[in-house]
Order: structure tokens, then C-alpha cells, then sequence
């Protein structure tokens, strides 16, 4: 008959809780970086589909918009039926200097994902004028922005 090890026992519940644990860490480590992971891809394709709707409401209105809500107006609701609770994780920058192509404003910043944990662990998703989305560090974003209040 075998004797039961309590701590033995015990060592192994932990060893088994422990790499449960650095299971679950690694792959927020792994959606953390990789840039194709669902998580980074649901956040660029609601900021260039905010960024799409600026540009949609200029060409209907001839004027860009200067809330969410003016967005309301565009084909956004259709497109995203989670526009609204989404565009509370965004900051908004409404440039209102754009040119109506969006290939000639590369450089303009139209918004960025400012929510969860990704944005908190250093790193923020931008959406730019030409509706390319990058990831940059805090204080680059930072950087920009002070740029951008100068001008």
C-alpha cells in the first residue's frame, strides 16, 4: 500500500497552479506584442473605421465633425455596432485643417485608443490622418501632441 506525501502533494497543486499562471501571463505577454493578435486588430479596425467616418462626414457635410456625434451621420453605425461604447476608449483630436484626401494628411494625428491595458503596460495605438494605425510609446504620443498644440 502507498503512503500519501502531503507535501509532496502540495508541491505538485503548485507546480500545476504556477504553470496555469504563466500560461495564462504569457499569452497576454504574446497578444501584448504581437501586433496581429485579436486584441491589437479589433483596436486598429475601430480606430480606421472612426477615422473613415471623419473623412465620409466631410465629403457629405463639407465640414469635419467636432464631436461623436456627428459621426452619427455617417455610415459608422453600420459599420461598428459598437461605435458608441468604443469611441469612449478613443481620444478624439477633430483636426479641423484636413485635406479632403486622406493620403495628403500622413502626418496629422486624428486619434488614438487611450483605454484597457495595453495602452496603461506604455504603448498607444494612433490612428493617422492617411488612416494607418501605429503603436507608439507614451512619450512619443506625448512628443507629437506637444507638436501639435504648437502649431
Amino acid at each position: 500500500m502507498r503512503t500519501k506525501n502531503p507535501a509532496a502533494t502540495a508541491a505538485k497543486i503548485a507546480a500545476v497552479v504556477g504553470l496555469l499562471a504563466l500560461l495564462y501571463f504569457a499569452r497576454f505577454a504574446w497578444d501584448y506584442f504581437d501586433p496581429r493578435s485579436p486584441a491589437n486588430l479589433s483596436i486598429n479596425d475601430q480606430l480606421k473605421f472612426f477615422g473613415a467616418a471623419m473623412y465620409e462626414y466631410e465629403s457629405t457635410t463639407g465640414h469635419w465633425p467636432q464631436n461623436v456625434n456627428d459621426l452619427a451621420e455617417t455610415s459608422l453605425p453600420r459599420r461598428s455596432h459598437v461605435w458608441r461604447q468604443t469611441a469612449g476608449a478613443i481620444v478624439f483630436l477633430w483636426p479641423q485643417d484636413l485635406k479632403p484626401e486622406s493620403k495628403e494628411n500622413a502626418n496629422v494625428l486624428l486619434a488614438y485608443w487611450n483605454a484597457g491595458l495595453f495602452s496603461k503596460l506604455g504603448r498607444i495605438w494612433v490612428c493617422w490622418g492617411d488612416l494607418h494605425t501605429e503603436r507608439l510609446k507614451h512619450s512619443e504620443l506625448r512628443a507629437r501632441l506637444a507638436v501639435r498644440r504648437k502649431q
